[in-house]
C-alpha cells in the first residue's frame, strides 16, 4: 500500500522535526521498529521500519527520514511485497542468536521481538548453528542482565547518554561479535538506571529485585 498526499498545504503544515515513522505511526499504521523510540536520538541499527520510497532504488529507514521531504517529493509504500520479504529476513537474523526462552522470559508476553516475530516474521528456520553466548554484565543492584537475549538496539545506551547523563554504557567489538556493556568493568550509577528495564524491547534487561524475590519463593 502506498501514501501519497496530493493536499500540499497539508504536507507544508507537518513540523519540521517530525520523522516519517511518527507520522504512519500517528496515521495508524503498523510499522515494526525496535531500537526507535521517540523521546530518544535515531539510531537507525535494527533496520525493522523500513519503506519504500518511489524515487529511491532500495528501502531505507523510515525513523530516520523527515516525513515533510519525504511526502513532498515521493510517494511512500509501507506495505509491499519487498517490504515483507526484508522485515522476514531482518527478524530472522535478530532470532539468529536469540534464545528461544520465550516460556521463562521475565518479558515472555510483553516483548517486542516476540509480537514483531509473530505478525512480520518468517516461519521457517534456515540457520541451524549453535547460538551465540554472551556472559552476563553487572550493570548494578538495580539491573540484572541476560546478555544472549540483547538485539543491540541501543536504547538503553542512548538514555544513559542522553537522558541519564551518564557515559557510562556503550557498544563493544562489531558485527556478530557485538556486546553491550560499562567501561572498563563500570557499574551503571544512575538514579535513573531503572528506567531502562521499561526500554529495553527484549528481556535482555531486568530487574534485579523482583528476579532475587522470585528465587527465594
Amino acid at each position: 500500500m502506498k501514501i501519497n498526499i496530493n493536499n500540499d498545504n497539508q504536507v507544508k503544515n507537518l513540523d519540521n522535526k517530525l520523522t516519517l515513522i511518527n507520522y504512519l505511526i500517528n496515521k495508524g499504521i503498523t510499522i515494526p521498529y525496535f531500537c526507535y523510540h521517540n523521546d530518544l536520538s535515531i539510531a537507525g541499527n535494527c533496520r525493522a521500519c523500513l519503506v519504500e520510497l518511489e524515487n529511491s532504488p532500495k528501502p531505507v529507514v523510515s525513523c530516520g527520514l523527515n516525513a515533510k521531504s519525504c511526502l513532498m517529493n515521493n510517494k511512500v509504500y509501507y506495505d509491499s511485497v519487498l517490504l515483507k520479504k526484508a522485515r522476514e529476513n531482518i527478524l530472522e537474523f535478530l532470532l539468529l542468536n536469540h534464545p528461544v526462552d520465550c516460556p521463562i522470559c521475565d518479558q515472555g508476553g510483553e516483548c517486542d521481538l516476540q509480537e514483531q516475530s509473530l505478525f512480520f516474521g518468517f516461519t521457517k528456520k534456515r540457520f541451524y548453528k549453535f547460538k551465540r553466548a554472551v556472559v552476563d554484565k553487572d550493570l548494578g543492584p538495580i539491573v540484572k542482565t541476560v546478555m544472549t537475549r540483547c538485539i543491540h538496539c541501543t536504547r538503553c545506551v542512548r538514555f544513559a547518554s542522553e537522558i541519564a547523563g551518564v557515559e557510562s554504557l556503550g557498544v563493544f567489538s562489531r558485527g556478530v561479535s557485538s556486546e553491550i556493556g560499562t567501561y572498563v568493568d563500570k557499574v551503571f550509577l544512575s538514579e535513573l538506571s531503572g528506567n531502562v528495564i521499561d526500554l529495553c524491547p527484549v528481556g535482555y534487561l531486568n530487574n534485579s529485585k523482583q528476579n532475587n524475590e522470585k528465587n527465594n519463593i
